[in-house]
């Protein structure tokens, strides 16, 4: 039988020296080596590699960030420093945002703070006194976040805003949270469907009772989407929603679109109102808008009642009744 004697590892002090020599002809096959066995080597050899590649090519550098991430070490800063001055690439801001002084990040703001970059810079800087938030390039979980890291209290208003801020975006269509798949709907109905069961909401409101510690706060909440949820259900909408519910239709969506526009309606604490937005007819051919929303809902209910087999017919021709949103 034939044994093959396991080939043994070339030395680390060899790999480097054949990847830096471009004449040695091993520059390949020691670069895949060294990268196999990284993690495994002794420190020593690890930040000799490390600089190495970042001082190579592009994929090789991007390579050597990546690692320098977990395998940080403060003499690391003047090359990095010197390679993103010249190259400004995302890898090497990753390492700049970590570990570089903050004084570093406040004098390069403008070319470190690109995309999702900002809301690291904010993570790093959120305490400094002359560092304010631009909350407009920030999602609403990322300022909950903040607020988590922040050494000084949050107050209610702020929360309040980035929540109903939230709750906005979901109604307008905004996130894709606004999609149906995002809902936690029961099996048995939707009666107890409101704007908390929304995933990005309800989990905004979790880290608002328990990792900022507000409970009275997220009572407030929950009250508030109660009685704005009992304003819907007393609404000529909903019991032409759940009659069609009741006829086998499938009213998920207008049953959703009944909570955003009722939430638009009382979007913050105060409930101030906001205009009426009316229902569309909408059909597969043609588009057209009732203002009158009493007298359509009359029409259709008294329909329904009279001769059951309207709804039938109305189906027939893929007529559904949705909210329109007023902007």
């Amino acid at each position: 039988m034939d044994f093959r004697v396991p080939k043994h590892n070339t030395p680390a002090a060899t790999l480097i020296k054949n990847y830096q020599n471009r004449k040695s002809g091993k520059v390949t096959v020691s670069r895949r080596e060294i990268q196999q066995r990284f993690n495994g080597m002794e420190w020593r050899h690890q930040k000799k590699i490390l600089l190495a590649f970042i001082n190579a090519s592009a994929s090789d550098r991007e390579w050597a960030s990546r690692k320098m991430f977990a395998f940080w070490d403060n003499c690391f800063i003047p090359v990095v420093k010197t390679l993103w001055e010249q190259y400004h690439e995302i890898s090497l801001s990753w390492l700049i945002l970590r570990y570089f002084p903050k004084e570093y990040l406040k004098d390069n703001m403008d070319s470190l703070s690109k995309g999702r970059n900002y809301y690291y810079l904010c993570q790093r800087l959120i305490d400094e006194e002359d560092f304010c938030v631009d909350k407009n390039r920030l999602y609403e979980s990322d300022m909950m976040q903040l607020f988590k890291i922040m050494k000084t209290p949050v107050s209610d208003d702020a929360i309040i805003e980035v929540f109903f801020s939230m709750v906005a975006k979901i109604c307008k269509g905004v996130y894709k949270s606004s999609h149906m798949y995002n809902w936690d709907i029961d099996d048995d109905g939707h009666s107890e469907l409101s704007i908390l069961s929304n995933r990005k909401v309800s989990n905004i409101l979790f880290d608002i009772e328990y990792a900022l510690g507000r409970r009275t706060l997220a009572d407030k909440i929950r009250m508030w989407s109660s009685k704005v949820m009992q304003e819907a259900k007393e609404s000529d909408q909903y019991r032409m929603i759940l009659q069609m519910n009741s006829q086998g239709h499938d009213s998920q969506h207008e049953y959703l679109s009944l909570i955003k526009k009722y939430c638009l309606k009382h979007l913050y604490l105060d409930e101030t109102d906001v205009e009426e937005t009316d229902f569309e007819l909408r059909s597969s051919q043609m588009y057209e808008k009732k203002n009158d929303l009493t007298t359509l809902h009359s029409i259709l209910n008294n329909m329904q009642m009279a001769n059951p087999a309207i709804y039938k017919l109305m189906n027939s021709f893929s007529l559904e009744i949705v909210v329109p949103f007023p902007f």
